[in-house]
């Protein structure tokens, strides 16, 4: 049905070709595209997703795929999109619809993305990330770079006591009769007054103590809620949800509980609240993501906001692994200089270089210290070696008597106590903060207008290039959904940077 139904499309495209012809020029960014890209894997991408022989005739599935392309790069909304697909002549032209054809009704981009999903956007996006291997575009796949990029949710961030009062209103909503009047006069509560304690805004002008007494009195009230219904066997999804909100924002002693991964906000459950720099809070996602040199975006991973960088590491190399471009080494920030990270990378084959963390300046010069694994021994800069002790062997401790005459001892990396303690993957740090320090004197030699590394600049221009083109801020609710998103936005970014660097 969808092949049959394209053919016909395409037998009248034929007749509107040359009017598209005498209006368009050659040199537009959607008529490059289509010279440089093939979208038809498309079909095969989603042919599970439709029935080939019932049902009315489906919308063209490569054509709802590049709108939801343009829309990113445009910044459209479905609405705007379908009116764009009607009556602009180069996105007409681009999705491949004949000029006297009307387009498509916006509500069928929203049921094309439920109905694709995230695994099939992946692999789409890994498709396309394919045909630019074999366009030569990029040059070094060896050497890439990690990072992380805010994506604030698309919903605000209530106050706990606010929370509270969104759910025991959730829960009303759905009682009747007598239980919900008995539920009203337990709690003290109206209509009116829930509507109004379920906006943030007044109390966010109350003083200190006044906020505080508000947040008692809302876990109060929500606590009897939920005493009362459970007396009646009442069950329901949203009875579930207050419970959830008290769990994860209120402690056993009626205290407010700062939970990163608590949920924020009943808009969108999945948006999470975490932190980008120390400063820097963010209520959302994280578009975790490697780039190539050209600024080529290689894998993705979106994760709710109060998930750490570090731990995206293996899945992000395995994605790499996927499409052929599993790196030799990535540059990272700080985000990423955990032992664990280095030997996770390590062990997927790849260099991680990225300013070493978790341990004091005192602690990574004991890791300069040669240690023989096998024999369990350490040897100091002066070549004395002493045999590990403990149960996990891993406690040294050198012979002060001797280290007071040591006429190295002004280099000596040992603290005064001469007992040292090393990490089991004392050769993983080792050999990152080898890195670390190579790169620190490359930087002495680098003059102070150039200090801002080559990997922070591509990182930041491909990130700059995909908040315009939606990247920062997620227009849906929900986790799966806004991977979609960010999957289309780092797809058309591949897509624009590719048919750039063609020329």
């Amino acid at each position: 049905m969808v092949f049959r139904r394209v053919c016909e499309r395409q037998a009248l495209l034929l007749s509107s070709n040359k009017i598209y012809e005498g209006l368009i020029e050659d040199d537009d960014v959607f008529e490059k595209i289509l010279k440089v890209f093939d979208f038809g894997f498309v079909y095969d991408e989603v042919k599970d997703c439709y029935c080939k022989d019932n049902g009315r005739p489906c919308e063209d599935p490569v054509r709802l795929f590049k709108a939801s392309l343009v829309q990113r790069l445009k910044g459209l909304s479905d609405v705007e999109m379908e009116y764009a697909a009607r009556y602009d002549i180069r996105v007409k032209h681009f999705l491949g619809i004949p000029i006297q054809d009307y387009g498509f009704d916006y509500s069928t981009l929203s049921l094309f993305r439920k109905r694709l999903g995230v695994e099939r956007f992946e692999g789409v996006f890994q498709k396309i990330l394919g045909q630019i291997v074999k366009l030569g575009v990029i040059k070094n796949p060896g050497k890439q770079y990690i990072d992380s990029m805010p994506v604030l949710a698309h919903a605000a961030l209530p106050s706990v006591t606010c929370l509270i009062y969104q759910a025991v209103k959730n829960v009303i909503k759905v009682l009747e009769g007598d239980v919900k009047k008995e539920v009203y006069r337990r709690t003290g509560l109206t209509s009116e007054k829930l509507k109004h304690y379920s906006k943030p805004r007044p109390l966010f002008k109350m003083e200190k103590g006044e906020r505080k007494k508000a947040f008692e009195k809302a876990v109060s009230r929500a606590q009897e809620t939920i005493s009362f219904l459970e007396m009646q066997n009442h069950a329901s999804e949203e009875l579930e949800v207050l419970k959830q909100v008290l769990d994860e924002n209120v402690s056993e002693k009626g205290e407010q509980v700062r939970t990163p991964r608590a949920v924020k906000t009943l808009v969108d459950k999945d948006a999470k609240l975490g932190r980008k720099t120390k400063d820097d809070l963010i209520f959302g996602y994280k578009n975790h993501s490697t780039v190539t040199g050209e600024g080529i975006v290689t894998a993705v991973e979106v994760t709710s906001a109060a998930e750490k960088d570090d731990k995206q590491t293996e899945a992000i190399i395995s994605k790499q692994e996927e499409v052929g471009l599993k790196p030799d080494s990535m540059d990272a920030d700080s985000g990423y200089g955990y032992i664990e990270t280095f030997k996770t990378a390590e062990e997927k084959g790849v260099e991680l270089n990225a300013p070493f963390r978790g341990l004091k300046e005192e602690e990574l010069s004991t890791y300069e210290l040669e240690y023989d694994k096998e024999a369990n021994t350490v040897t100091c800069l002066n070549g004395i070696g002493v045999r590990g002790s403990s149960k996990d062997g891993l406690l040294f401790e050198f012979p002060i008597r001797k280290c007071r005459d040591c006429p190295l001892k002004k280099q000596c990396c040992l603290p005064a106590s001469k007992r040292i303690r090393l990490h089991p993957d004392h050769e993983v740090a080792r050999r990152a903060i080898k890195r670390q320090r190579q790169k620190a004197e490359e930087k002495k030699l680098v003059k102070e207008k150039d200090q801002k590394t080559r990997s922070r600049l591509i990182i930041e221009n491909v990130y700059a290039y995909l908040e315009k083109l939606g990247g920062k801020k997620t227009p849906y609710t929900g986790l799966a959904r806004t991977t979609i998103h960010i999957l289309l936005v780092v797809t058309i970014s591949n897509i624009m940077k590719t048919v750039r660097l063609l020329g």
